[in-house]
């Protein structure tokens, strides 16, 4: 006959985490999404969340249809993966990006493709990602969302503006500098009405969002 004792498999998950925390004191942990003292962080997967959370949260999301490799897998478009890290940060998380490697370790052509043309991206709008926060408004219609920094509050356009864009959120009280990432032609808007009105310039390049920088707004 034969004694068999199971430990409880909270016990095997303290212990190792306080083993990790002792080489890494500053180690993060998530615990997926069962509660307790290790769960640092939260992990929506395959999904966005409809609103910003109150904890801190990564959305967990492929860049193709799985998570592993699949030959001939339909990857979402720069355009789609760009304004999901809008999305996922213009409410406060963090964003997780998966892409199944080759059977020979190497990433995929088409993924390369996708991170350079995000990387081209990031490298004129970075400022409105990297270090953001939520602002008190997360959405301006279907076209804007929004991210802040300190005193800096960024309009994020997921569609080439028109003419004028109409930012309906943004409160004027001092002076307030406007400016267009990326842009070199000034840009000229007033406040009317209690909406800030921006005429588009003329002769921006086409991008995959438009980000707008409004230093000095409540």
């Amino acid at each position: 006959m034969r004694v068999r004792f199971v430990l409880p498999i909270r016990i095997f998950r303290d212990k190792i985490a306080e083993m990790a925390r002792k080489h890494q004191p500053d180690l993060i942990i998530v615990d997926r999404t069962v509660g307790g003292k290790h769960e640092n962080y939260r992990t929506p997967e395959q999904e966005v969340p409809d609103k910003p959370l109150d904890y801190v949260w990564e959305s967990c999301l492929t860049m193709g249809t799985q998570w592993s490799y699949k030959p001939d897998d339909v990857y979402k478009s720069t355009r789609d993966l760009i304004h999901l890290l809008i999305n996922v940060v213009s409410k406060g998380g963090n964003l997780l990006l998966n892409i199944g490697p080759q059977p020979d370790g190497e990433l995929p052509p088409t993924s390369l493709s996708r991170l350079k043309e995000i990387g081209d991206w990031m490298a004129i709008n970075s400022e409105a990602i990297h270090g953001t926060r939520v602002w008190r408004e997360t959405t301006d219609g279907d076209n804007v969302r929004y991210t802040r920094k300190g005193s800096d509050v960024y309009a994020i356009c997921l569609e080439k503006p028109k003419a004028e864009l109409t930012l309906n959120a943004p409160v004027v009280k001092k002076e307030v500098s406007i400016s267009l990432l990326g842009g070199k032609r000034e840009i000229k808007w007033k406040y009317e009405d209690g909406k800030v009105k921006i005429n588009m310039p003329d002769g921006v390049s086409d991008q995959h969002a438009y980000v707008f920088k409004l230093t000095g707004v409540e």
